[in-house]
């Protein structure tokens, strides 16, 4: 009796498995489709759209098609929450992948623990390492077991972009930095960093961002970095504001050696204006990174949308939703336990590399970090490679 019980029992199981992979597994997206970040939104997409063709193409994900939503967030903190529960009380999703801004993060931070789905986040960086009395997101949930952060944490930004400055043989700072909490903790770990490593900060400036209600007139905060004299400008803020502090820069004939800026994406349209030209950045991916790995991801992306992918988020979102479908895989079911625990063992491709989840100051789930990091510069419409140098496709120039 009691082993036609346990029989009967195996055989529900079965038919729930079943009938759970003929169903198939939907992953909810946040990102900002409109909006002053639509460009790292709609890169975003691309990387999701082009993993799911190919996810599906082998295979799927339990026996079945790999579906996803994608809700737009606007970069907007309310949009974004109610875009969260949508997919939670609505399309029922188990997975949430994507995401960028870390107020919009911040602002999900009690839905998520409220729901605690798996969230993969792409976007979100703020962390309050290295500063006093601020808790970011690596703090409020880092610890979480459902929590995996993918992109690099603030510091691990500032880590790169120090030894870049230091390697230029910079001797003093400029720092410009929209005021949120993006770009505020970021140069106050800024800061700290290249004093440590031996430079000067005259200057530490703040500015309202473009992406959060700002006037995109930079003039006030620019004028107080030229009358420095420093060696690099160096500025914080959203890809909405590249453009116009950019130009302005030109336009107020303000000619540091270097100029670097750390907005999340760079706006396409950019690398042929005249201002772009000697202008340098942090990027996580670029199409001429030499490595087979991006050299395939290159070829089908432009494949399947017919230009290169222009910002490193597309490769980002690449890498998360195949991370997602490796694991689920390989757990062999939907149970959360399960796919955590394949998401913490597993190792995962991407266009920039293998890659893989470990601890990071805080948090239980790390993937990229400051090795993620690229420099370009714009040289005559191309992002050139600059550092580090062994991955440069062409040596600094000054921009006096």
């Amino acid at each position: 009796m009691h082993r036609t019980v346990r029989t009967l029992f195996t055989l529900l199981a079965l038919i729930a498995l079943g009938a759970a992979a003929a169903q198939g597994v939907t992953i909810g997206v946040l990102t900002p489709l409109t909006g002053g970040a639509a460009g790292t939104g709609q890169a975003q997409r691309a990387g999701f759209e082009l993993a799911l063709e190919e996810i599906n193409a082998a295979g799927g994900v339990l026996g079945a098609p790999l579906a996803i939503v994608i809700e737009d967030t606007q970069a907007n903190p309310a949009v974004g929450l109610a875009a969260f529960e949508k997919l939670m009380t609505e399309d029922g999703v188990e997975f949430i992948a994507g995401g960028f801004s870390s107020g919009v993060t911040l602002a999900l931070v009690e839905s998520f623990r409220t729901f605690q789905p798996i969230v993969m986040w792409i976007g979100g960086a703020v962390s309050g390492i290295g500063i006093d009395g601020f808790d970011g997101i690596e703090e409020l949930i880092g610890q979480e077991d459902w929590f995996f952060h993918v992109h690099p944490w603030d510091y691990h930004n500032v880590e790169a972009a120090t030894a870049f400055v230091a390697d230029t043989g910079s001797q003093s700072v400029a720092l410009l930095h929209e005021d949120s909490a993006f770009g505020g903790p970021g140069s106050a770990g800024a800061q700290a960093l290249i004093e440590g490593a031996g430079l000067t900060v005259p200057l530490r400036e703040a500015f309202t961002s473009t992406l959060l209600g700002g006037t995109g007139d930079f003039r006030a905060a620019i004028a107080k970095a030229a009358a420095t004299d420093a060696d690099l400008l160096y500025w914080i803020g959203y890809d909405s504001d590249v453009v116009p502090l950019t130009s302005q820069v030109r336009e107020l004939n303000y000619n540091p050696q270097y100029i670097f800026g750390a907005p999340p994406g760079w706006p396409t349209e950019f690398a042929a204006a005249p201002e772009a030209q000697c202008v340098t950045g942090l990027i996580g991916f670029l199409p001429n990174l030499p490595t087979p790995e991006a050299a395939a991801f290159t070829t089908a992306y432009q494949a399947k949308f017919g230009a290169e992918p222009d910002n490193y988020f597309s490769a980002l979102a690449y890498a998360n939703l195949w991370a997602y479908a490796d694991a689920i895989n390989a757990a062999g079911t939907t149970d959360q336990g399960a796919v955590i625990a394949e998401l913490e063992a597993g190792t995962f491709r991407s266009p920039i590399g293998d890659w893989s989840f470990e601890p990071s100051v805080v948090g239980k789930h790390q993937g990229f970090t400051t090795d993620l990091w690229l420099v370009f510069q714009y040289q005559d419409g191309v992002r050139e490679i600059v550092w580090p140098i062994e991955k440069a496709t062409a040596p600094l120039v000054s921009c006096r």
